[in-house]
């Protein structure tokens, strides 16, 4: 099962991925092999990347890793959908794995840099709100379009799990997800509320919105790092990512109004 029905799939910078996930997915998707060890390799990925940004070592199997991280982040759905075994613990665990990763990350560039504390603050908080943009609109298109429903645009209310999702865990992973993640998902909401009247959400759009996507700004650290210009990653996700996001919602209220 896909994210979206095959004539509503759009490309997707921040999903590249995707096809050597379903490679791996077609070869075990049988196996008991569960969808959460891939979140957890993904989070131990993302871990030792940070460790060695901060060390300033190893460069190219930092940026390795980070891309391994993007990719065992892609499988642990893909596995899950392919089973036809959507889970809450998992679609909540996944975003707080990423959350630590993300500022992990951050925070190793922070320490080796000598960044001050308000500039780690920001860059974590609209980093984390560029990839809430896409998002938005990801989950938008999807219940639009007749695509996967397993995430929502206000996910602070879940009135029932899935009956082998493990209830201690679901609360642990989806009260976390709503401390980090339900400002953003208003804020979005609150900026661009008239999105819903549309009818679907065009491909098009769709693609650039991907620019902001979770993959692509860990693609553009992990290139950044293997040539040497991570003390730059700060200011690129303050500034020029900012910027596209404001851009893209723009964008979309200019061009993209059709009911």
């Amino acid at each position: 099962m896909d994210k979206l029905p095959p004539k509503e799939k759009f490309f997707d910078f921040s999903d590249y991925s995707r096809p050597f996930s379903r490679l791996l997915v077609n070869f075990i998707k049988d196996s008991t092999i569960s969808p959460l060890t891939f979140t957890s390799f993904s989070l131990i990925c993302g871990v030792i990347a940070s460790i060695l940004i901060y060390l300033n070592q190893f460069k190219l199997l930092a940026g390795l890793l980070i891309i391994l991280k993007s990719f065992f982040d892609a499988v642990d759905g893909e596995l899950a959908r392919a089973r036809n075994r959507p889970s809450y613990v998992g679609r909540f665990y996944d975003s707080v794995a990423d959350f630590f990763v993300n500022v992990s990350i951050f925070f190793a560039l922070f320490m080796r840099f000598d960044e001050s504390i308000l500039r780690l603050i920001s860059v974590i908080i609209l980093f984390h709100l560029q990839g809430s943009i896409y998002n938005y609109y990801y989950v938008l298109k999807r219940h639009k379009a007749g695509g996967d429903k397993t995430s929502r645009i206000n996910e602070k209310n879940i009135s029932s799990i899935y009956p082998y999702d493990n209830p201690f865990w679901f609360k642990v992973f989806h009260r976390l997800y709503v401390w980090i993640y339900s400002w953003q998902d208003n804020l979005i909401h609150r900026v661009d509320k008239s999105v819903e009247k549309l009818s679907n959400i065009p491909n098009s759009f769709m693609t650039i919105t991907s620019l902001l996507g979770l993959g692509t700004q860990l693609m553009i650290i992990a290139i950044m790092i293997v040539i040497r210009y991570e003390r730059y990653i700060f200011d690129l996700f303050i500034y020029f990512y900012s910027l596209l996001g404001v851009v893209v919602v723009l964008i979309r209220k200019i061009f993209y109004n059709q009911k």
